[in-house]
């Protein structure tokens, strides 16, 4: 028998009355079956990359491998780099640097002037502003990649400006503090890139789970009867815009119709971009789901 430690990735967890493996994906991309049932494997979520220290042994002249030890790669002690190093191996990443997405979104957060929304909406950003820029905004689609949650985050409020310059009758301060806060509980309704949904995020989804964070951070701020509160908890529960599309209430302000709106117009554009990236000049693209399942034509021009 051999000992040995390797870094997985949680492609597969397979569980019966008497036994408990997982499938791994290793930093080179080749796949290793692990027999789990000397461990604790409550640990292990989808997705999710560990360091294992496995025993090798032979059984009908076949390898098979047994886990003696689990960690998780953020309990490794790594230094930024490093463990930057290790994810790329594992995930794609967002087209912007971690670093430069939180310098930018945090420029929008302190452009926040109405000292309830910034309190309320920098209480629910400090609580999550570590995993926040490594967190995927899906998984699978728009954004499914380390970063994706930061970047769709970034490209709404940047689309927020020059909007509130022509409509002018719209709430800027709400608008910022909605946009920054509005997917932020896909943190804790997905486990992460490649992942899958928490029993919490199936039974509430983040729309509803968002709308409870920022009832949370009122109470400990003593903001809770407040119409800003309010609103914000009307833009979260409602920036899917319908019913059909997991809204308890539709859009029923200006701030939560341009909410949706832009949430809508950077997820549908993303996909169509990535499939667009797909096909050469002339052609068409394959049917995207998220725009009816329509083929979209790739100019030559």
């Amino acid at each position: 028998m051999q000992q040995n430690k390797v870094l997985g990735k949680v492609d597969s967890i397979n569980k019966g009355a008497n036994y408990a493996n997982t499938s791994l994906i290793l930093e080179d991309k080749s796949r290793l079956n692990v027999k789990l049932d000397q461990v604790d494997d409550s640990i292990l979520q989808v997705g999710k990359i560990y360091e294992f220290e496995l025993e090798t042994y032979l059984r009908e002249e076949v390898t098979n491998y047994r886990a003696l030890a689990i960690r998780p790669i953020e309990d490794l002690g790594l230094d930024s780099d490093t463990f930057n190093n290790i994810q790329s191996n594992f995930y794609d990443f967002a087209p912007l640097p971690l670093s430069v997405m939180k310098k930018e979104i945090e420029v929008f957060l302190n452009k926040i002037e109405n000292k309830v929304l910034f309190e309320v909406t920098n209480n629910i950003y400090r609580k999550y502003q570590n995993v926040f820029y490594t967190h995927p905004a899906a998984t699978k689609f728009h954004h499914a990649y380390v970063g994706g949650l930061a970047y769709h985050t970034l490209t709404m409020l940047k689309m927020i400006e020059p909007l509130v310059n022509i409509y002018s009758y719209l709430n800027k301060d709400l608008l910022y503090a909605a946009t920054l806060l509005h997917d932020i509980s896909k943190i804790n309704e997905m486990t992460g890139v490649d992942g899958e949904y928490t029993t919490e995020g199936l039974l509430l989804g983040h729309l509803v789970m968002g709308s409870i964070e920022i009832e949370k951070a009122a109470l400990v701020l003593g903001y809770q009867d407040t119409e800003e509160v309010m609103l914000l908890k009307h833009l979260m529960i409602a920036h899917h815009g319908q019913l059909t599309f997991g809204s308890p209430k539709k859009p029923q302000t200006g701030e939560a119709l341009l909410l949706w709106f832009i949430d809508t117009m950077d997820s549908k554009f993303t996909e169509l971009g990535n499939e667009l990236d797909k096909v050469k000049p002339g052609e068409f693209t394959q049917a995207i789901g998220v725009l009816d399942k329509m083929r979209f034509y790739k100019p030559k021009i």
